[in-house]
């Protein structure tokens, strides 16, 4: 794959949708040895989490969260249980985590060092001299084994929609990590088209010897810039927050809004780029403070104090994107952008009526005007010069396109 030009990018949508109404005494969480799913696979004494709340409308998306090096998901509860509140099927993986990528990489001098780290932990093989995780270890083998072994013996809650035979499939997965899990989920996010991804603390690939971030995080992505979210600690004590925002410029992450502290604000839109200035007392607790269960910081309900940022990057508060829904974004044409009195929005004929939804930075509409093929040009007299998100939905609220528009007097 060739090296990736960091292009400002379209940010989609700023829908809000309803938290999913659900029984929460009524979660399921098991725990499966990932030998009983594969006997290919290396007996261990802790175990997958599996986590799914019948009560709740089921979204259809799968999240899988990968825990960071020499941890657990035993320790990692918090988080996949608030998502299958919400109506997420989810995963809590236990994979092979028992080398830091920093560990193996940070002074190598293969350009390509956490590439082939991180391929040999995700795919299995011999990629990295540093660790051996064969094909029956690896998180692609064990996550399709897991869903496979949770289809057969729980038919009636659908995780059989996230594999097709041999085949994960991505596209309705939500890819989430912590530290060394953040790195694998951006790395499976760049070689396969998933429904977002969510990085906490990461990724942290960066070389000490080259003085840059890994050159992975440069790569073209298959998964679109627009479906990236991180939330990290801007006063980190395992990785310096520089590196990881590096990381973070490479996949193309501020081209949806500058960084943000979400400790100001509860706001979030339509930043990707999150981070905390919280801090523990406790070692390495600053680099675990916004997932992990014994570090983050609780308020007076006994909840994480970042469930509000967790809601938004699953994008619970926040609608889908038009690259998650696979819409019909190229039947519009929107011109001129930027604009100053009027828009004209041309598309293909049918006989189909439309509205377009113009909202601000704050997600709050200003305008909303019904279009068709015979009149598609909308006046912006009344709406102030400065930065806008325009919807194009149809008469059952479903985005069928979206982009920036620039308002200029």
């Amino acid at each position: 794959m060739g090296l990736k030009l960091i292009t400002t990018s379209i940010f989609i949508t700023i829908l809000l949708s309803a938290h999913s109404q659900c029984n929460e005494s009524s979660l399921v969480i098991q725990q499966i040895r990932a030998k009983d799913t594969d006997s290919n696979i290396d007996w261990e004494i802790n175990k997958h989490y599996t986590y799914y709340n019948p009560t709740c409308v089921n979204r259809g998306i799968l999240v899988v969260h990968l825990v960071g090096s020499y941890d657990n998901p035993s320790n990692n509860l918090m988080f996949p249980t608030f998502a299958a509140n919400n109506g997420f099927h989810v995963v809590s993986l236990k994979y092979e985590n028992g080398t830091a990528a920093q560990t193996a990489c940070n002074n190598s001098t293969d350009i390509n060092c956490y590439e082939n780290f991180r391929k040999e932990v995700i795919e299995g093989g011999d990629y990295h001299p540093d660790i051996t995780v064969d094909v029956a270890n690896s998180v692609n083998n064990r996550l399709i084994k897991l869903l496979t072994y949770l289809e057969t013996n729980n038919p009636n809650e659908n995780w059989g929609n996230y594999y097709s035979g041999t085949t994960i499939n991505w596209d309705k997965i939500i890819i989430s990590g912590h530290s060394q899990g953040g790195g694998h989920a951006a790395l499976i996010a760049k070689k396969n088209k998933v429904k977002r991804c969510l990085m906490f603390a990461s990724p942290n690939d960066y070389s000490t010897n080259f003085n840059a971030p890994a050159i992975w995080t440069s790569l073209n992505s298959i998964t679109p810039d627009s479906l990236y979210f991180g939330l990290n600690n801007l006063f980190d004590d395992v990785v310096a927050f520089y590196k990881q925002f590096e990381a973070w410029n490479n996949l193309g992450m501020p081209a949806f809004g500058d960084s943000l502290n979400v400790d100001l604000t509860t706001n979030y839109f339509p930043s990707h780029q999150l981070y905390t200035t919280t801090t523990g007392p406790n070692a390495n607790q600053n680099h675990s403070i916004m997932i992990r269960d014994d570090q983050t910081i609780l308020d007076g309900n006994g909840k994480s104090i970042y469930e509000p940022v967790w809601e938004y990057m699953l994008g619970i508060t926040i609608g889908l994107s038009i690259d998650e829904n696979s819409s019909t974004q190229s039947n519009f044409n929107v011109f001129p952008n930027p604009a100053t009195n009027q828009i004209t929005i041309d598309f293909s004929y049918d006989s189909n009526l439309y509205y377009a939804v113009i909202y601000n930075l704050q997600g709050q509409i200003v305008l909303k005007e019904q279009i068709s093929q015979s009149n598609s040009m909308i006046s912006l007299n009344q709406v102030p010069a400065g930065l806008y998100f325009l919807n194009i939905e149809n008469t059952k609220g479903e985005v069928v396109y979206s982009n920036k528009l620039t308002k200029i007097d």
